[in-house]
């Protein structure tokens, strides 16, 4: 199974249907920006039974679709 296929799951159980689904979260960076506010940002993260691997998300305009 390919970690970063979000189509494909290996078991039916809860707990590993669960770890096999990607979240969308809202993360805050330890960094400031230039005008001194707090960075922050959205990502898809999931747990592979180690550790959690995170996918950068990126949103769309419906314009920019077509």
């Amino acid at each position: 199974m390919s970690r970063y296929n979000i189509f494909q799951s290996t078991s039916f159980s809860p707990e590993r249907a669960w770890a096999d689904t990607w979240h969308l979260w809202t993360v805050m960076f330890p960094r400031r920006s230039i005008t001194g506010r707090l960075l922050w940002g959205k990502v898809w993260r999931r747990h592979d039974g180690r550790r959690w691997i995170y996918k950068k998300f990126v949103e769309y305009e419906p314009d920019d679709l077509g």
